[in-house]
């Protein structure tokens, strides 16, 4: 129920965004040919020893790339087996013993030797692997508001989904509390700022700070953010992304010595501070400051903190923000 621009859920509040799950394309349009997947899954997951009931009890997503279209011919499946905590246990107890996995404590699995070649061909994907996974680990991550968990599961394509076990869960998250949102996104604007002033080596501040703006850019509008490696790459896909990953790319390319090769590695990590606004920043850094500031108050930071900038960073450094979010 919308009430003073909220979603009302029992007592708990959720900030209005523009997020909702995203829409991807049917399996059959992912560069994966169902049926060579049906085999693979009919051969490699419901044999899997330690139960009988595997159509019953096994939720299977596709994660990664091909899940969200951004794959390529070389990209690999990347597939999640989900389940009930006994049966995980049943089943992990099972593979070990038989050797089908090496871990005591995770399970994650590919196929030995070539044979995955006979599902997908040698040219066409690489080798696909999955991993198994407890349905409370999945619900913890979703009550716990772990961001790149928030985003995996919600882009992942559903395969099988057995009385809508891992559906149920999924639909609990409609949004960040408000509350949730604005402490996360203090914490990553503040963060930037304290990494690209103070980290130390400089250069490494520089990329972590960049990282930051990055998960902020998809938290003011209130969308969990992908795994490191993606950030720069679907970054582009919000507002202030749209317009600064190309100033962003640019510090990074300064940092690693992509950009400006002729300068010596202390003059490109200046210019790179430049370019971010750490010292002396030019007009586009200005802008990235503004724009931010705008996004964090649309958000529902209050506008006073906002003001205060890097006044702030005691909420930080003496952790009345509380354990990264």
């Amino acid at each position: 129920m919308m009430v003073n621009g909220l979603w009302q859920m029992g007592q708990t509040d959720f900030a209005v965004t523009h997020y909702g799950l995203r829409i991807v394309a049917p399996i059959e349009n992912t560069g994966i040919d169902r049926d060579a997947l049906d085999r693979y899954i009919e051969e490699q997951i419901y044999t899997l020893p330690g139960t009988d009931r595997h159509r019953e009890e096994f939720s299977i997503v596709l994660t990664g790339s091909r899940a969200i279209g951004w794959h390529g011919c070389g990209s690999d499946v990347d597939l999640d087996i989900l389940c009930p905590r006994p049966v995980y246990q049943s089943v992990h107890q099972a593979c070990f013993e038989a050797g089908i996995i090496n871990s005591p404590t995770a399970f994650w699995y590919s196929v030995k030797g070539d044979d995955w070649q006979r599902y997908f061909g040698p040219k066409q994907v690489i080798r696909p692997h999955f991993s198994l996974i407890p349905l409370d680990v999945i619900q913890r991550q979703f009550t716990e508001y772990d961001d790149v968990a928030l985003w995996i599961w919600t882009t992942a394509q559903i395969v099988a989904d057995p009385s809508r076990q891992f559906q149920a869960i999924r639909e609990t998250f409609q949004g960040y509390p408000r509350d949730v949102l604005i402490r996360k996104i203090k914490y990553r604007w503040l963060l930037a700022w304290y990494m690209g002033i103070e980290g130390c080596p400089r250069g490494t501040g520089l990329l972590a700070a960049v990282s930051e703006l990055l998960k902020l850019f998809f938290l003011v509008e209130g969308k969990p953010y992908p795994y490191p490696k993606s950030l720069i790459r679907l970054a582009p896909e919000t507002e202030l992304g749209k317009e600064f990953c190309p100033m962003l790319e640019r510090v990074v390319d300064l940092v690693i010595g992509k950009a400006e090769p002729q300068l010596t590695p202390e003059e490109r990590i200046s210019l790179a501070y430049h370019y971010l606004g750490c010292e002396d920043g030019g007009e586009e850094s200005q802008r990235l400051e503004e724009l931010c500031a705008r996004a964090m108050i649309e958000a529902g930071v209050d506008p006073n903190w906002v003001k205060a900038d890097y006044g702030n960073l005691d909420e930080l450094l003496s952790g009345s923000l509380g354990p990264p979010p």
